[in-house]
């Protein structure tokens, strides 16, 4: 099998399973480098709950807007992240980027995951003066879109939720350098205890050497989510409005079928708003900076599914919805 080097905002990336001699293991990659970039011109660098993090304030008079903004399972603090903060900071948001783990070898493992550092990030912003603690808003892509709905979930006051190749559950810890799953538990902790979570479900030997085996065995998980009700994420719980970004062939997990069950969820309990941007010919790869086509790697786009072009095409309709989005919903009230 090919090893397929994943970019973009947010990815689970780099993980196969493998199923051999009756033993399931995790291709691993015990050399991919942890990842805590400075976060350049316009940010600065800053602590939460013991982690790292990258902020960058706002310009304008008064007190700003706020965009709480998550990576997803690359983990630590990147580049890729720090140039939609600035974007964001260009608009008039401050942004915190905070690395909420694999900012250390401690915090490799995506497991038990603290949430208490988003509920420290939120307070950090809440208590700045330049800060209008009533105008915050969740951005997160991949495990960082589970995050943020997770976030709204347990956070009702934030104005504004954008949670990009989403998930609607919970699901359990991986850990990219490891093979051995059985150690792993919810991939979020609150209080040191896990989350409720929707283990892994293994296929069959063969199914992992076919095209979209990762997909697959995520399909296959979510088939069992009636005896894991519990990890369905309590979207209802907040009133924030919703943007739901996927591309349909998306190879990684199926993140449109979530989302819509995300937006199903919400009809049913009558909150909160959902809009849903889903893409024909994107995949994992269908939020982030627009890219130019003549730049190195701009093939890799579609390495998770849909094809550079599509996940590029969809880059460019969904970022000024997005920003259309928090302009509405973070607006100036006074």
């Amino acid at each position: 099998m090919s090893k397929k080097k994943i970019l973009g905002f947010g990815c689970l990336g780099l993980l196969v399973l493998i199923v051999a001699a009756g033993a399931a293991m995790w291709f691993f990659r015990p050399d991919t480098p942890i990842t805590v970039d400075d976060p350049g011109e316009g940010g600065t660098r800053i602590t939460i709950n013991d982690r790292p993090a990258n902020y960058f304030p706002g310009k304008g008079d008064g007190a700003r807007p706020a965009v709480l903004l998550l990576g997803g399972s690359e983990g630590g603090l990147t580049e890729a992240s720090n140039s939609l903060a600035r974007l964001l900071q260009a608009k008039g948001y401050s942004v915190l980027y905070p690395g909420y783990y694999r900012t250390s070898e401690a915090t490799r493992p995506f497991d038990m995951v603290p949430v208490e550092t988003f509920d420290q990030a939120l307070e950090w912003l809440k208590s700045r003066e330049d800060i209008d603690g009533n105008r915050i808003a969740v951005i997160g892509g991949s495990k960082g879109g589970e995050a943020a709905l997770l976030i709204a979930s347990r956070h009702p006051e934030l104005k504004a939720v954008v949670s990009a190749m989403p998930s609607n559950v919970v699901w359990q810890g991986f850990d990219l350098s490891s093979m051995d799953m059985s150690k792993f538990q919810s991939s979020w902790s609150a209080a040191g205890r896990p989350l409720p979570y929707l283990p892994y479900t293994m296929l069959g030997f063969t199914e992992w050497f076919e095209e979209g085996a990762i997909g697959k065995m995520y399909s296959e998980s979510l088939k069992k989510i009636d005896v894991h009700p519990d990890a369905i994420i309590r979207i209802e719980k907040t009133t924030a409005p919703l943007l739901l970004i996927c591309g349909e062939k998306d190879n990684l997990w199926p993140s449109c079928d979530m989302a819509r069950s995300i937006k199903a969820r919400a009809a049913k309990f009558g909150q909160p708003q959902v809009q849903l941007l889903a893409y024909k010919d994107a995949g994992h790869g269908v939020f982030g900076a627009v890219r130019n086509p003549d730049e190195e790697g701009f093939d890799k786009l579609g390495s998770l599914g849909g094809s550079p072009e599509g996940n590029n095409e969809a880059r460019k309709d969904n970022w000024p919805k997005l920003l259309a989005f928090l302009e509405k919903h973070l607006a100036n009230q006074n």
